[in-house]
């Protein structure tokens, strides 16, 4: 009996021993979090879009992959030769990558929409297509109607010239409806100073987090003290704070995607948003 006790008693202290530390950890935070006034500040800036992108696809199809081969290389120049015609002052024309790829004829895209057998010793079709990248920079100075009147100008030449311009909305199967698809974004508004305009969001931020935090002391009958900790929040997470989840909510109406780029898009052609948030904890006095 006196061993069983003394065994119980052995394994109390060692869970203790254990416990201890996690103990002295907490503490100290939960006398921050007592003496202190924990706030959340937001910060948005915007500016206006300059730089317009936009993606064209040059494509050569044949038989043989040579035949395809030429018929990219022509379209290519043609294509080139359209946009530099239009001598819009700030278009650059730039490759983005090419792809070979090969697809079914007409009558063996045809048997597998009737669920029949196809028949893979038929030729198959081969395709070059090169991904262009139409940027144009400088349209922070332009009027709504002159940028729209140059992109009409630039949409039109590429499509004289056989360029699909934008995403593909073509199905993959004749025929058939694809979702995905039914919506052609054709243009992405830029801006490139996200750095410096992310700095100033923060200062913004900063600013509407002390003056929370002094009404807050305020109203508690104490004063504001220093700075304790300061982290910064990403709107995109989930979180249980009020402000991140409105602030995403805001930039998402906007059309705005965020992320760590230097450059940052929106698909409208509007002042585009830059957004920082902070939580800041201040020492009360």
């Amino acid at each position: 009996m006196c061993g069983k006790l003394l065994l119980s008693q052995s394994r109390s202290l060692f869970l203790l021993a254990l416990a201890l530390p996690c103990f002295t950890q907490l503490s100290p935070v939960a006398a921050e979090g007592e003496n202190g006034i924990t706030v959340v500040g937001t910060g948005i800036v915007e500016q206006k879009p300059t730089v317009v992108e936009m993606t064209g696809l040059v494509i050569g199809q044949g038989q043989l992959a040579g035949d395809a081969v030429t018929k990219y290389h022509g379209n290519r120049r043609r294509a080139e030769d359209a946009f530099k015609n239009l001598k819009i002052p700030g278009l650059v024309i730039q490759g983005d990558g090419m792809s070979l790829y090969s697809s079914l004829n007409a009558s063996q895209m045809q048997a597998m929409m009737r669920g029949m057998a196809v028949n893979n010793t038929q030729s198959q079709e081969l395709s070059v297509s090169e991904t262009l990248k139409l940027r144009l920079t400088g349209v922070d100075k332009l009027s709504p109607e002159e940028l729209l009147e140059i992109i009409v100008r630039i949409v039109d030449a590429g499509k004289d010239a056989g360029v699909v311009i934008g995403n593909d909305t073509t199905p993959m199967v004749p025929g058939t409806y694809n979702a995905s698809k039914a919506r052609n974004t054709m243009v992405a508004f830029k801006i490139q100073n996200v750095e410096d305009l992310k700095n100033k969001a923060y200062a913004k931020a900063l600013e509407d987090a002390r003056s929370q935090a002094e009404a807050l002391a305020k109203l508690a009958g104490g004063k504001l003290g220093k700075v304790v900790a300061i982290n910064t929040v990403d709107p995109n997470q989930k979180s249980s704070d009020g402000s991140s989840q409105m602030l995403a909510q805001y930039l998402a109406v906007l059309g705005m995607r965020v992320g760590q780029s230097e450059e940052q898009s929106s698909a409208l052609l509007k002042e585009i948003p830059v957004s920082a948030v902070v939580r800041v904890t201040y020492a009360l006095e």
